[in-house]
């Protein structure tokens, strides 16, 4: 049960994924308005978070401006607020899954290219993410708890339908 959990978790975690250029264009556009040479003083990091959409409360800015100024001199370049905002601009985007990205993960597994995963193509993919064996109960199991329709493979369909069911539980 925990390795069926582990791997539709796999499937939507998106987390450990590098900013867009988008979003590093955002990161830039924002960073852009309150810089002067280069820099954006730590007083000035609230407004600038804030015209990024974000609401840092008191307390975020507080513990911000301690790190600044403890670490930075009180002053944050772009490498440096792309280090304090891109956690907080992939944390806003984490629970965001798009059919995309969940077919490029599908794909992943599915080696062969016929759409399915099947049981040594789960083994193959597990073995890569764990870096272990999983004993063939297991993954047949993993299959069994996904396979929706009984085929002993899994389809697209039956990883979304998965995934789905996992973000409405959570």
């Amino acid at each position: 049960r925990l390795q069926s959990v582990y791997i539709k978790h796999t499937f939507i975690s998106f987390q450990d994924r590098e900013l867009r250029p988008e979003e590093l264009e955002e990161l830039s556009s924002a960073f852009a308005l309150y810089a002067r040479k280069g820099l954006i003083k730590c007083v000035n990091l609230g407004d600038c978070m804030r015209t990024m959409g974000y609401m840092p409360t008191e307390m975020e800015l507080i513990e911000l401006s301690q790190q600044i100024n403890m670490n930075l001199g009180g002053r944050v370049d772009f490498e440096d607020f792309v280090e304090l905002m891109g956690p907080k601009m992939l944390q806003e985007t984490a629970d965001m899954i798009g059919v995309k990205e969940l077919r490029d993960a599908f794909k992943e597994f599915d080696s062969n290219g016929d759409g399915m995963i099947s049981v040594p193509e789960l083994r193959e993919a597990m073995k890569k993410l764990l870096g272990q064996q999983v004993a063939h109960k297991e993954l047949e199991d993993i299959l069994k708890d996904i396979d929706l329709n009984g085929d002993g493979r899994v389809d697209f369909e039956e990883v979304y339908s998965s995934v789905i069911e996992v973000y409405s539980v959570q």
